[in-house]
């Protein structure tokens, strides 16, 4: 398989010379930190990226001098992994446009324009996570599909999924990733880019006739302004062992402390489930209640709290854990079901 091309990030994106395109990255770097350093890369077969996995060692022998071997190879396999595609579409009036006058146009388009970019946001964060060709078969998996059951007789991911012990429907999770081509990351297709596009349908910020009902259900028209936001999406789990989940964490007993789960000790042993845990490209993912419940943690007990700390991560102080930023995912939920 062909080297992969270059590496894109949010962060990436929002050092760009178009102003407009990093200010995009921007806000939804805001929504979800977790995403900022996520890697994409061009996907190697037109809308779809097919990867070559070890699915097993060649064999190993011992001889004498004079003695024949046979040969013995890597036992490989391929994957296909999918892109998901999806839009949204912003229809704003020239009279809504132009309140206040002429020259507040843009603003109020940017103000439009908002709500949509963080809708797609959230789709795009959900999607990381909770992405499903089960439930629809436009979307491909996430990290929760991947990593879903902690029963080894049933998948060989199982091995790298810890349960916290809730037994209830509101649960949450903690992830474990390295990041990297040979580990995991995400693509786009062919004659896309990475991360969310905004198109101007206005040509260039006229105004064009907008298709619409009134009120009465009746046909018509009326002069506005239009614009499209898309975003091409697919996850890669090259190695399944460079990732790892803490499920079923109760986060109403981490809040009263009764029969809460030791998040400390789960997260050391989710750290060394990882295949090179040391490599440079880890980060935890977690939703605030456990960001914060990890801060306090790191501020009050000492000895529970060992290993984590606030440091300079890319320039803003970051919540860390063994040599890994702890990063936020609003996108986790705290009512997932229990992982069986």
């Amino acid at each position: 398989m062909a080297a992969l091309g270059t590496k894109v990030t949010f962060a990436d994106v929002a050092k760009s010379k178009d102003k407009q395109i990093g200010k995009v990255a921007e806000v939804l770097m805001q929504q979800n930190p977790g995403m900022a350093n996520w890697p994409y890369f061009l996907c190697n077969e037109g809308t779809k990226h097919v990867e070559s996995i070890r699915s097993g060692l060649p064999a190993v022998y011992y001889r004498k001098a004079n003695q024949a071997i046979p040969a013995t190879k890597t036992t490989i396999e391929e994957r296909e992994f999918a892109c998901a595609h999806f839009e949204s579409k912003s229809q704003m009036d020239e009279k809504v446009a132009s309140r206040g006058g002429t020259d507040r146009i843009a603003f109020n388009r940017w103000n439009q324009a908002m709500g949509h970019i963080q809708a797609m946001g959230q789709e795009h964060a959900s999607l990381l996570i909770y992405g499903s060709p089960l439930t629809n078969p436009l979307k491909g998996p996430g990290l929760a599909d991947v990593y879903s059951t902690v029963t080894e007789a049933t998948s060989e991911t199982a091995r790298q999924v810890m349960d916290a012990g809730g037994t209830t429907g509101d649960n949450t999770s903690i992830y474990r990733l390295n990041l990297g081509e040979n580990a995991i990351f995400g693509v786009y297709p062919n004659n896309t880019t990475a991360g969310l596009k905004r198109f101007d349908r206005s040509g260039g910020g006229k105004l064009v006739q907008i298709n619409a009902l009134d009120s009465d259900g009746n046909a018509g028209n009326y002069w506005g302004y239009e614009e499209q936001f898309e975003i091409d999406h697919g996850l890669v789990v090259k190695d399944y062992r460079q990732g790892s989940r803490i499920c079923n964490i109760d986060p109403a007993n981490l809040i009263s402390g009764a029969g809460a789960a030791d998040l400390i000790d789960l997260m050391i042993s989710s750290h060394y489930k990882i295949d090179n845990p040391e490599n440079g490209s880890g980060l935890w993912l977690v939703n605030r209640t456990i960001e914060a419940h990890l801060h306090k943690q790191s501020l009050t007990k000492v000895g529970a709290g060992a290993g984590l700390s606030y440091d300079n991560y890319q320039g803003r102080p970051v919540l860390m854990f063994l040599g890994a930023p702890v990063m936020r995912m609003d996108a986790i939920l705290n009512t997932e079901d229990r992982v069986l």
